[in-house]
């Protein structure tokens, strides 16, 4: 703890505008892999209050869903939640892995680079 009585070092929590961007403009979880594709790495919590944004963990965009971790609805929730937050269809989010982890890799397919504003503020909720 800082003398301030703030939590410092790696475990500090960030707020959900504080998302840093790398020199490219993408943020930190967010990868380019080549024309009209995008790799995301988030962390989900399903079975909140509402769907929302939650800032960073782990370098990875942290996303709170009211979907439950049943039978795939927190995944359909997930890919529904984002692609409206990025302006795309449901069918552009895919998971290509962790499924039925928190931690999870999605792969974004558009053919313009998706207004990564809406993620790396709070304007997503």
């Amino acid at each position: 703890m800082a003398k301030s009585g703030r939590p410092t070092g790696p475990g500090k929590r960030r707020p959900s505008g504080a998302v840093a961007e790398a020199k490219a403009g993408l943020p930190v979880f967010a990868t380019a892999d080549g024309p009209g594709v995008w790799t995301l790495r988030v962390v989900v919590t399903p079975g909140g209050s509402r769907d929302t944004l939650a800032g960073l963990a782990e370098g990875r965009l942290r996303v709170r869903l009211r979907a439950k971790a049943v039978e795939g609805q927190a995944n359909a929730g997930l890919t529904v939640f984002l692609a409206g937050c990025l302006g795309l269809r449901p069918r552009q989010v895919a998971i290509v892995s962790g499924e039925k982890s928190r931690k999870k890799t999605l792969r974004i397919s558009a053919e313009s680079e998706p207004d990564w504003s809406a993620v790396t503020g709070s304007g997503c909720d």
